[in-house]
């Protein structure tokens, strides 16, 4: 399987679009977005993302390369959107369906469970979602896709984004495995249990262990 990072255009930046000279009128000031919460953060990245001419341009050619049937550079173009911003929804469906279209769907599964997190409208997601599961041989029902739903922080469902902030965080690293991230997501239906499966793993030891030896003997 093709690393995420490469599927997800996250080795390779891209260029923003060439500053327009600023009107003489004053500008009314973009949506910014909410670090608040988590879900504050979910609800501000959509506004926040289209008020963005580096975002919008890339989902244009995203779009245009899409509507062309050129799925590998659209699926770049989308991938780039969202590094710049991981948490608008909509977009995450649309990286799906290109790398659905080109037969990565291990990749585009663990994108859907994505969309599907921050608020994808399941009948957008479904029966993509279906096609993709079934084409890996395993049924839908085993590893159930989990939409957003008003809930405590540590009930929500995970998406990608989450699982690489929670593996910096306790593990130290950059990036994970494209099969360890499609695994983690479909056994972890919430935050919690994503964070407990990660801690639980060797690494997290093994990058904490001075913190930990000082909680064992009550430094802390």
């Amino acid at each position: 399987m093709k690393p995420a990072r490469e599927m997800f255009a996250l080795s390779a930046p891209r260029r923003r679009p060439a500053r327009i000279d600023e009107p003489t009128s004053p500008r009314r000031a973009p949506p910014a977005l909410s670090f608040a919460s988590r879900e504050a953060l979910l609800d501000s990245a959509q506004a926040a993302a289209l008020a963005d001419p580096a975002f919008c341009a890339l989902i244009a050619e995203g779009d245009a390369l899409r509507d062309a049937g050129d799925w590998k550079p659209a699926a770049d173009a989308y991938g780039a959107a969202l590094k710049l911003y991981p948490y608008e929804a909509s977009y995450w469906t649309q990286l799906a369906h290109m790398l659905k279209e080109q037969g990565y769907f291990a990749l585009a599964e663990i994108a859907y469970r994505t969309a599907a997190a921050f608020g994808a409208p399941p009948q957008d997601v479904r029966p993509h979602f279906a096609f993709v599961m079934e084409r890996q041989g395993t049924d839908p029902g085993r590893w159930p896709l989990r939409f957003r739903e008003p809930a405590a922080l540590h009930r929500q469902a995970p998406g990608r984004p989450d699982l690489l902030a929670l593996a910096r965080l306790f593990w130290d690293a950059q990036d994970v495995a494209d099969d360890e991230q499609l695994a983690l997501l479909r056994s972890c239906g919430t935050l919690d249990e994503l964070a407990a499966a990660m801690i639980a793993d060797g690494r997290f030891e093994k990058v904490n262990r001075v913190w930990l030896e000082l909680l064992r003997e009550d430094e802390l």
